[in-house]
C-alpha cells in the first residue's frame, strides 16, 4: 500500500495538471477559433490608402497551434515534478502530528501508560484524535494497574497455604507411600516457583523493585551459572556450547540478572530442541549475552510456566538502564539476547 503522503501528492500533482490540460485545451481551441475567422489588415506607409486583407491559411493555423501544443508538452514534465514535489511537503507538513503522535505512542509501554500524547499547534481534527487516544490510554492504565495488583496480591496469598501444605506434608511424610510423598512435593515446588515468578512479574511491572546495580563480570557469571544447565541438556540428549569473548564488566543487579539467565536457559531447554549456544562477549554496539536454539516442532505449550519466563526477562531488563532485549524467532531458530548499550 502507497504512503498516503505519496497519494496525496500525487492526487496534487494531478490536479495542478488536470487544471493545466483545461487551460492549454481552452487557449488552443480559441486560438484556433480566432485565426480561421479574424482577418487582419496591413496598410503601406507610403501608399495610406492601400490596405492588405488576409486570413491565415489551415496549414498555418495547424503550424501555430501545433507549436503551441509542443511547447505545452515541453513544460508539462517539469510542472509535473514540480507539482508532485510540492505536493509532497504540503503532505508532509500537513502530516506531522501523525508522525509526532506515532513518536509518542512509540515511547509508552506497560511501565509508562501514564504518560499521554501531547499535540502542539495542531488542527481540531487531530486535538480530536488526541483526546481519544489520551482517554484509552487512561482507561488501559487503569485496567493495567488493577490487574498487576491483583495479580500480586493473589500471589501473595498463596504463597502462605503453599508453605502450610508443604509443612503439613513433611510432617505426615511417614504415613504416606514414599514415591506419592515425593510426588506431591515436586508438585508443590514447582507451584510455588510459579506463584514466587508471577509475585515477581508483577512487582516489576510495577516498577516495584528495588535495584542494587553493580559492575559485573557478564563472563564470570555465565560460566558460574552455566554447569548446572548443561547437566540438564545431557539429561534431555541435547548439547550446551558456551563461546565467550574478552570479559566486560556491565552495570547490573546480580540477583536479577542471574534470574534472567535462568528464565533464557530453562526457557531454552524446555520449548527448544538440538544444539544451545550461548555467546558472551562485546562489539561495537555493546556488549552481549546471546542464548540461541532450534524451536520444538511441538512446544509443550501446557507446560507450568510456559510464555511467563519471557516475559519476566522483559520485565526484568526494562528495569536496567541500558539493557535491552530484542528477542526474535527466524527461520526456525529462536534467538534471545540481552545487549547492554
Amino acid at each position: 500500500m502507497k504512503s498516503l503522503r505519496w497519494r496525496m501528492a500525487l492526487w496534487f500533482a494531478f490536479s495542478v495538471m488536470a487544471v493545466l490540460a483545461v487551460f492549454v485545451g481552452i487557449t488552443h481551441f480559441h486560438l484556433r477559433h480566432e485565426l480561421h475567422l479574424e482577418k487582419w489588415e496591413r496598410s503601406h506607409p507610403d501608399n495610406t490608402p492601400f490596405l492588405l486583407h488576409a486570413t491565415y491559411s489551415d496549414p498555418e493555423v495547424d503550424d501555430i497551434t501545433g507549436e503551441l501544443a509542443e511547447i505545452s508538452l515541453l513544460y508539462a514534465l517539469p510542472v509535473a515534478l514540480l507539482a508532485v514535489g510540492i505536493g509532497y511537503l504540503l503532505a508532509r507538513r500537513a502530516f506531522e502530528p501523525v508522525a509526532d503522535m506515532n513518536r509518542q505512542l512509540r515511547a509508552i509501554g506497560a511501565r509508562s501508560l501514564a504518560q499521554r500524547v501531547r499535540l502542539h499547534d495542531a488542527d481540531a481534527e487531530f486535538r480530536s484524535i488526541e483526546e481519544n487516544l489520551n482517554a484509552l490510554l487512561a482507561r488501559l492504565d487503569d485496567s493495567f494497574r488493577q490487574l498487576t495488583e491483583f495479580s500480586a496480591k493473589v500471589a501473595h496469598e498463596l504463597r502462605t497455604p503453599l508453605t502450610l501444605i508443604r509443612l503439613q506434608l513433611e510432617e505426615a511424610a511417614g504415613r504416606i507411600e514414599p514415591g506419592l510423598a515425593e510426588s506431591l512435593q515436586d508438585e508443590l515446588s514447582r507451584l510455588s516457583d510459579y506463584v514466587d515468578q508471577c509475585l515477581l512479574l508483577a512487582t516489576a511491572e510495577q516498577g516495584r523493585l528495588t535495584l542494587r546495580l553493580e559492575s559485573v563480570s557478564l563472563r564470570t557469571l555465565v560460566l558460574e551459572m552455566i554447569e548446572t544447565y548443561e547437566l540438564l541438556a545431557r539429561e534431555s540428549a541435547r548439547h550446551l556450547t558456551v563461546v565467550t569473548g574478552a570479559d566486560v564488566l556491565v552495570q547490573a543487579d546480580p540477583r536479577y540478572l542471574r534470574q534472567v539467565l535462568h528464565n533464557l536457559l530453562t526457557n531454552a531447554l524446555r520449548h527448544g530442541q538440538g544444539e544451545i549456544e550461548v555467546n558472551v562477549g562485546s562489539d561495537g554496539a555493546g556488549a552481549f549475552c546471546r542464548v540461541s536454539n532450534a524451536a520444538a516442532d511441538q512446544p509443550p505449550a501446557t507446560a507450568a510456566g510456559s510464555g511467563l519466563g519471557l516475559r519476566i526477562v522483559r520485565a526484568l531488563a526494562g528495569l536496567h538502564p541500558g539493557l535491552t532485549f530484542p528477542g526474535e524467532a527466524t527461520g526456525g531458530a529462536f534467538v534471545a539476547e540481552l545487549r547492554w548499550r
